[in-house]
């Protein structure tokens, strides 16, 4: 073997070192907006009393960040595809510093939202950019691996920004931790600029497409096609699920089965731990036996049975059962990770991060709803009692019902990936 020969598996190998790293500093960025965004649950309270703020009005300090989040998605993913990951990360990162640190100085509840909502508008473009990095950089039969993992390190966020600040204040004000996540921040922001680096020839071909057309247009293009729009419908279902029921929902029904708030919130932890750390495994299997569309399916079949089994039943259950029960539905919606790599092979590869974006979107704005809705039809009994909040909560068996068709009616063989 020649020089030349023996160089050859080293550069490959320094460039898949090369492009994992990069997919890690993009996904580093979902991490930390997870945990800025997360931070406010265990921050209300002291920050409800040093503004000052009513109950409604931290509700929409809180509630301003995931609206501006969840409608920046599109617009986000958009730009990814015509300016690159590498160079809107690190401003966007940088931008979600600048917010911590406006927060930390906030004097009021306008100030406050302002703040969040300016922290919702940068944070959009870290779920699609780390996305985009692993379908430009990765290999494609690796891509639902990839996605699998930056979902992991999104519930690991997530479990950061809840736990871990609630740990600080024990030692340090709101204010503080603020401003410890502006300095994190723009730490984010260096290493996503030091690290992302060069796309791959894949990678700028599409970058060059997707300049050639209109923000408009790749969006209808997108739009067209109908495995995304069912890969919408899917995302909107478990994703009402994750967040309606999983994120405000399930801790008072566990209160009505006669457990109290702190075993309920317990309780209802272990569906997000199925849901952090199943998603590598589902995007493996999804990449090692090229098959979506069944795993998809069948996650979802575990989540209604799973779903079913905690609303079945009318009495208190051993810990244990019941959280094994919240574990399995975890598990069921972690299969949600999968709309994206389906959304992104049936588009072209200049659309891929307005793909992205567009599914997380679809989900995020139906989480709002199904928030909201089992409230409302709470009201409509006049009741939060146990029965009723087993009728009510019946909405989200019917959304999942309508993810299962959706994914039934996709495409049983798909494109291969672009």
């Amino acid at each position: 073997m020649d020089e030349a020969s023996r160089l050859v598996p080293r550069q490959t190998v320094a460039a898949t070192v090369a492009n994992w790293i990069a997919w890690g500093a993009a996904t580093l960025f979902v991490t930390y907006q997870l945990a800025v965004q997360n931070s406010i649950g265990a921050m209300q309270n002291v920050m409800e009393t040093d503004l000052s703020l009513s109950a409604m009005q931290i509700t929409v300090v809180s509630a301003s960040f995931l609206f501006v989040y969840a409608v920046m998605q599109i617009p986000a993913g958009l730009l990814l595809d015509r300016f690159r990951p590498r160079r809107l990360l690190p401003p966007m990162a940088l931008g979600v510093a600048a917010s911590a640190w406006l927060l930390s100085g906030a004097d009021g509840f306008w100030s406050a939202v302002l703040a969040r909502s300016l922290m919702g508008a940068f944070a959009a473009f870290a779920f699609p950019g780390a996305g985009l990095v692993s379908r430009r950089r990765l290999p494609l039969s690796q891509f639902a691996l990839a996605m699998g993992l930056v979902d992991m390190a999104f519930g690991a966020g997530g479990l950061l920004g809840n736990a871990g600040v609630g740990a600080l204040l024990s030692i340090q004000s709101w204010r503080g931790i603020m401003v410890d996540f502006a300095l994190l921040g723009a730490l984010v922001a260096l290493l996503c600029w030091l690290f992302i680096g060069s796309t791959t020839s894949r990678g700028e071909a599409a970058t060059g497409e997707a300049r050639s057309k209109t923000l408009g247009q790749s969006l209808r293009e997108v739009l067209a096609v109908r495995q995304v729009r069912l890969a919408c419908v899917v995302a909107s279902a478990m994703m009402a699920m994750l967040f309606g029921f999983g994120g405000l929902w399930d801790v008072p029904l566990e209160q009505g089965y006669g457990y109290t708030h702190s075993d309920a919130v317990w309780l209802n932890s272990w569906l997000f731990i199925g849901v952090t750390v199943t998603p590598p495994f589902i995007g493996w299997a999804a990449d090692r036996w090229r098959i979506r569309r069944p795993i998809l399916l069948g996650g979802q079949v575990v989540a209604l049975i799973a779903l079913l089994g905690i609303l079945g039943i009318n009495t208190e259950v051993p810990f244990w059962f019941a959280a094994g029960n919240l574990a399995l539905l975890g598990i069921g919606i972690s299969v949600t990770v999968l709309t994206f790599p389906i959304a992104c092979d049936a588009v072209e590869p200049a659309n891929a991060g307005a793909a992205i974006g567009i599914v997380n979107a679809s989900g995020l704005l139906s989480a709002a709803v199904f928030q909201i809705l089992p409230g409302v039809l709470l009201a409509v009994f006049n009741s939060h009692s146990l029965t009723a909040m087993r009728i009510v909560f019946g909405v989200f068996v019917v959304i999942v019902v309508i993810g299962m068709l959706a994914t039934y009616m996709m495409d049983r063989c798909p494109p291969r990936s672009r």
